[in-house]
């Protein structure tokens, strides 16, 4: 797999979250979430994803609006990449057809993790254990 093809692709949909995608990779959260939990090349990443989940969450609701909108935008573009069958290699394709999936949500995080972890300190300054659990897990 071609790393500068996997950054052009995330970079060309991070110009183009609307607010119609934010809605979308909300609506369709749990259906990521068994997606990521179900796939061997994806299952390591659970707990990111949850985190990535958790925080697009708070800012949907308004409950948490400390976090760029260039990170939203990640999150945004890692979640749907996800969930798209179609992609730079489709998820037909047995085991390679996640490979994209997780170098696009790799790349996100590297570029987010910073704010993902101000966030889940947040979380868990307001006592939100199962964030906590997922904190100890996403971040070692």
């Amino acid at each position: 797999m071609d790393e500068d093809k996997v950054k052009e692709e995330f970079e060309r949909r991070l110009d183009k979250v609307s607010e119609e995608d934010i809605e979308r990779a909300v609506a369709e959260s749990e259906r990521i979430e068994e997606k990521v939990a179900g796939s061997s090349v994806l299952s390591k990443e659970l707990a990111k994803v949850r985190l990535l989940i958790s925080a697009l969450r708070d800012y949907w609701n308004g409950e948490y609006e400390e976090i760029p909108y260039g990170t939203i935008a990640a999150i945004v573009v890692a979640l749907l990449y996800i969930l798209s069958p179609i992609d730079l290699i489709p998820d037909i394709i047995p085991v390679a057809g996640y490979m994209d999936d997780l170098a696009v949500l790799l790349l996100a995080w590297k570029l987010i993790s910073e704010d993902i972890r101000q966030y889940a300190l947040w979380k868990m300054e307001h006592g939100d254990e199962h964030v906590r659990i997922l904190y100890q897990e996403a971040f070692g």
